[in-house]
């Protein structure tokens, strides 16, 4: 009787069942610890913070650098042409011309103000004269846009009194000949400047790429400090490798996504408030979409940086095993600034928003822009889910068979092998 009660008190006690909770469960118990130990830090809080202070420093950056009206002088005798010169400026849609009068008084005659003006870079040009045939005075090179406004404004001006010569009214002519007018239709829709374009590719792919860069090194990092606090021992006794490397992936996307959103929603604020930037319509499908998109940019890179991470047992050793993952990220991010600031309907830029793992960057600036079809939209989409759904299992066998070795570095053709 003691011998059995003996034998029975020296035998290790039972392995935990893995199936003992359920898959939901366990995947959710994970993301819950990830997403209060993370959320609840300092560091979550100031970093938040920091970035809607960055974004409002940017918005004050792009508000002081944008240029005023180009002011032009317009002397005493060529005043009478002023009306006109602003009414066929105010016409063109594509210049900003500020049209100010000039005259001589405490400077000595009128063309030493107009030279003075000119070269001190107060004005562009002074247009003077008699308004039937003006003289338009430049420093250096004339402005082309200007001179076809000077020339139209000229040509209207004797046009009316031409008009008025003959008895005909120019007002009642003016209307007749404008409801003959040719229409215009554009297929798109007026872009924005090229200042403006720049900031949108620049917040599009840069903040993507940051919350890519950081959330997955974070992961990557806690995936390593679980094996060598061997924390991850005690978590795999009760769940499968599987749930726990979802669990974290949820997790950590729940706090990219909820910091993403905090920052779109100031940069809409800002934008919105202070014109610095023509925001698309359709604002909030805008930042639905750069989530959705997130969240698939995510799951595929983090996928692989956790499952590289679970090779080493080091910090020390992280960075050699991400760095392909990381080159990944940053190739996308580096093309969306080169190619899109260049010519955002290149064709070649087109063709990589479409294939993953480049789509979850460029594809949401080109969306941003307003120049993604909806056909490349979905294709893209259907390609990122489906490249997500192949890498995600590799990960998750790399991430099995790797996270319980200690030691050395796990090749990664045994990490891969099937058991």
């Amino acid at each position: 009787m003691s011998t059995t009660a003996q034998a029975d008190t020296d035998a290790p006690p039972p392995a935990p069942d893995p199936g003992a909770l359920s898959a939901r469960r366990a995947v959710g118990l994970v993301a819950g610890r990830e997403i209060n130990s993370r959320m609840r830090t300092k560091s979550f809080v100031l970093s938040t913070l920091g970035l809607v202070v960055a974004l409002g420093v940017y918005t004050l950056i792009i508000l002081f650098s944008k240029e005023g009206p180009t002011k032009v002088g317009i002397d005493r005798d060529a005043a009478a042409l002023r009306p006109m010169l602003t009414a066929v400026a105010d016409r063109a849609t594509d210049v900003d011309f500020e049209f100010v009068t000039v005259d001589g008084e405490g400077e000595g005659d009128g063309g030493d103000r107009a030279e003075k003006l000119l070269r001190d870079g107060d004005v562009a040009a002074v247009i003077s004269g008699d308004t039937a045939g003006p003289t338009m005075t430049v420093e250096r090179e004339t402005d082309p846009d200007l001179l076809a406004v000077v020339n139209a404004a000229v040509a209207e001006e004797r046009t009316t009194r031409e008009l008025e010569r003959e008895g005909v009214d120019p007002v009642d002519f003016a209307q007749r000949v404008a409801s003959s007018a040719t229409q215009t239709r554009a297929l798109e829709p007026s872009g924005n400047s090229a200042a403006e374009q720049f900031a949108l590719i620049l917040s599009s792919t840069g903040l993507l790429y940051f919350f890519f860069i950081v959330y997955g090194i974070m992961l990557a990092q806690g995936v390593v400090e679980e094996k060598t606090s061997r924390v991850v021992e005690l978590l795999l006794s009760s769940i499968r490798p599987w749930q726990l490397l979802a669990g974290k992936l949820i997790g950590v996307a729940v706090v990219g996504v909820t910091q993403l959103v905090l920052l779109g929603g100031a940069a809409v604020v800002l934008a919105e408030g202070t014109g610095a930037i023509s925001l698309p319509t359709a604002v909030a499908g805008t930042l639905v979409t750069m989530g959705v998109w997130f969240l698939l940019g995510f799951f595929l890179f983090a996928a692989m940086l956790a499952a590289a991470a679970a090779r080493v047992s080091r910090q020390e050793d992280l960075q050699a095993v991400v760095q392909p993952v990381m080159v990944l990220i940053t190739t996308p991010f580096v093309l969306g600034i080169a190619l899109l600031s260049k010519n955002a309907h290149d064709p070649v830029i087109e063709w990589l928003s479409l294939v993953p793992p480049l789509s979850p960057i460029l594809m949401p600036a080109r969306m941003l822009l307003g120049i993604a079809p909806a056909w490349q939209v979905a294709v893209s989409l259907v390609l990122a889910v489906a490249a997500l759904a192949g890498l995600t299992r590799i990960a998750g066998r790399i991430y099995a068979n790797s996270v319980l070795r200690s030691g050395s570095r796990v090749p990664l053709a045994e990490s891969l092998r099937l058991r």
